[in-house]
């Protein structure tokens, strides 16, 4: 019996995870055109329609990551710029259609100026395509949603004042420091750190994501529209938005 029912698990996640890519390529299908960037894509491009030109931006080449990844040797993109992509300080302004950042914003430190700058990299009507892990169906559930004052400090002063919190609190709460004690925790931050390993450093659900678009734009004056918030399928874990540049 648990036989059977793990097989019936594995096909429904298999057909989840099937219309969930469906779901990414409608939004990618109906929205993105041109040419642009994608962020961090490594072995998961987004897929785009015929005749879009994407350019990958990452932190590091293709070579450094298939030797952190190496079982992902083989679907890696060729990084055709690198770069930071919290900064996008290689990227001149008004110089794309588009920007792609799945799975990102989370490893970000200053998460409203992240996307400032990817605004400032689009041109007019341009488009920003974000998808971003839903804390309730990922590792982060056990851990609080990050408040919309967070964001505006770590914006306002930069976001130094929280990094030591937010290494503890993914540590604390997630397999990297389950039942260890606050010694023991501290040993594996420095690892972390040593390591340069990109944690997320916010947590969101849903309605979180929309209160912080909203509050980017309405409170900090960004200029964009939020065209599309769709919510994690059933069996997903991610959360899609479609920003466009006013």
């Amino acid at each position: 019996m648990n036989i059977l029912r793990s097989a019936k698990f594995a096909l429904y996640k298999k057909l989840v995870n099937k219309f969930s890519k469906i779901d990414r390529l409608s939004v990618s299908a109906n929205y993105l055109m041109g040419e642009g960037i994608e962020i961090g894509a490594m072995d998961l491009p987004l897929a785009v329609k015929r005749g879009v030109k994407v350019r990958y931006l990452d932190r590091i080449s293709k070579e450094e990551s298939a030797k952190l990844f190496p079982d992902t040797l083989d679907t890696l993109v060729t990084v055709d710029i690198i770069g930071d992509g919290e900064t996008l300080e290689v990227v001149s302004d008004d110089s794309n259609d588009f920007i792609i950042a799945n799975h990102f914003i989370e490893h970000t430190q200053n998460p409203v100026l992240t996307i400032k700058n990817m605004l400032r990299v689009v041109r007019k009507g341009g488009i920003i395509f974000l998808a971003i892990p839903d804390k309730r169906f990922t590792f982060d559930e056990p851990r609080k949603v990050t408040s919309l004052d967070h964001f505006v400090q770590d914006y306002q002063q930069g976001p130094a004042w929280s990094e030591h919190e937010h290494y503890y609190d993914f540590v604390k709460h997630t397999e990297h420091g389950f039942n260890k004690s606050d010694s023991e925790i501290e040993e594996v931050i420095a690892r972390l750190k040593e390591m340069n390993w990109s944690i997320h450093f916010h947590v969101w659900d849903h309605q979180a994501m929309i209160d912080m678009f909203c509050m980017m734009k309405n409170q900090l004056r960004f200029g964009f529209e939020m065209e599309l918030a769709v919510a994690a399928s059933p069996g997903g874990n991610e959360s899609i938005f479609v920003l466009r540049k006013s």
